[in-house]
């Protein structure tokens, strides 16, 4: 068992989403903002952001309530009726490509733990065997219209060795008694933390540069678990 990943007991129609998909594929898709960990290969298409806007696919901000549909998603039928699907709230939702031959090389996201109240899923839409996916040095594979949990808090890498670009829906929410029991009751098991600052990738070693990475957001969300660390910290 680990909380590493976990595959939900959820299917969706292959060949509606990827009808949704053909109908978005020549619009400006958006380079991933983190180059650190990509080549230019990895690009967004918002679906919900901040204020609904299609030029900004980054989730910074948090809070659920400063999120819109965006008109990709009102012009795609099916993702929204995957959406709509969902019984909790949705902050952000996009659909990310990575092209063939490309890789997203290791590294970690905050806060995007189940434990934590923020669940991030992945519904892969195309994707291929030679799609390789590690998470906390944990090989595995998302099948096309499954619908899977990523503990993103782990340091996790991608390579694309196939010859097609790898484009998944992927979407945050906000944990509530529905999503918990649809992790529960599909045999997902909350491992306890003993992480001093409640996050596997947070430590004394780089508690310091997480709070300037914080600080330097600025967004209030930030600015308080910059606080919740300093506090922590001492």
């Amino acid at each position: 068992m680990t909380d590493a990943f976990h595959k939900l007991p959820l299917t969706f129609d292959i060949q509606r989403l990827k009808q949704d998909l053909w109908m978005q594929q020549q619009q400006l898709w958006i380079e991933h903002i983190n180059r650190h960990v990509h080549d230019g290969g990895w690009a967004s298409l918002p679906l919900r952001s901040v204020d609904g806007r299609i030029d900004n696919a980054n989730v910074v901000e948090t809070n659920p309530a400063y999120y819109k549909n965006t008109p990709y998603l009102e012009q795609s039928s099916y993702l929204k009726e995957v959406l709509a699907s969902f019984q909790c709230t949705i902050v952000s939702a996009r659909l990310m490509s990575l092209q063939a031959r490309q890789e997203i090389r290791r590294h970690t996201d905050l806060d995007l733990r189940f434990e934590d109240g923020c669940a991030r899923l992945h519904i892969p839409i195309q994707t291929h065997p030679a799609v390789e996916f590690n998470i906390n040095d944990q090989s595995i594979h998302f099948g096309e219209g499954e619908c899977w949990y990523m503990n993103a808090n782990y340091p996790h890498q991608v390579f694309n060795g196939s010859d097609i670009n790898r484009v998944h829906l992927v979407i945050d929410c906000v944990v509530n008694d529905w999503l918990r029991a649809l992790f529960s009751n599909s045999g997902y098991q909350t491992k306890i933390s003993d992480h001093k600052y409640g996050c596997a990738n947070v430590d004394d070693n780089n508690v310091s540069q997480v709070i300037a990475q914080l600080e330097c957001l600025g967004s209030e969300t930030a600015l308080a678990l910059a606080h919740h660390y300093k506090t922590i910290k001492g």
